[in-house]
């Protein structure tokens, strides 16, 4: 009896902790839109060149150096978050731009993925968005270049894990001092 409640236990605690420390799973599947469609749902829209890129746990941080701001609250030096993987719908951006910048508002950052229309600058794209907007320098110093702080998901999650562990030893333990 003891050995299939130690086995029925030692199996809980593997499904237990495949359970917390599983990565979740993702899709990024983008329904599309124009340009101006993108232009009128971001709460900033922005151009700039990329000049650095940060990932830590899921999130990634984008810092550009912004040239000319067409809606929103922008810095000369703006960090935008995107999740850190394009299979999250994270920003897919290669080389340093420029780049027509779309993103939103989240807990006060700014923020862009896949599906909110970021892209290769061009001018036709950058005089389809002034049309509709305006276009301004941005304002002076930088917002939003650092990440975050706190513990990342994984580490909550592994430390939850190891206390799990923790826990069913030291029940295991007393189990056996107890009938020994």
């Amino acid at each position: 009896m003891r050995r299939w409640t130690t086995g029925l236990l030692a199996g809980l605690l593997l499904v237990l902790a495949g359970w917390v420390l599983a990565p979740a799973a993702s899709a990024c599947g983008c329904t599309g839109g124009t340009t101006s469609e993108q232009a009128l749902r971001a709460d900033a829209v922005f151009s700039g060149r990329l000049v650095g890129r940060e990932v830590i746990g899921g999130t990634a941080l984008h810092v550009f150096a912004v040239d000319t701001v067409y809606t929103g609250a922008v810095s000369a030096r703006q960090g935008v978050l995107s999740p850190a993987s394009g299979a999250s719908c994270g920003l897919e951006l290669t080389g340093e731009g420029p780049f027509l910048v779309f993103a939103g508002r989240e807990d006060g950052r700014l923020a862009a993925d896949l599906c909110g229309g970021t892209t290769t600058w061009t001018p036709e794209a950058a005089a389809e968005v002034q049309m509709l907007t305006g276009a301004s320098a941005p304002e002076a110093g930088a917002a939003g270049t650092e990440l975050p702080g706190g513990l990342s998901g994984t580490t909550l999650e592994a430390a939850v894990a190891v206390l799990l562990v923790a826990v069913f030893a030291g029940g295991l333990l007393l189990r056996r001092r107890a009938a020994g």
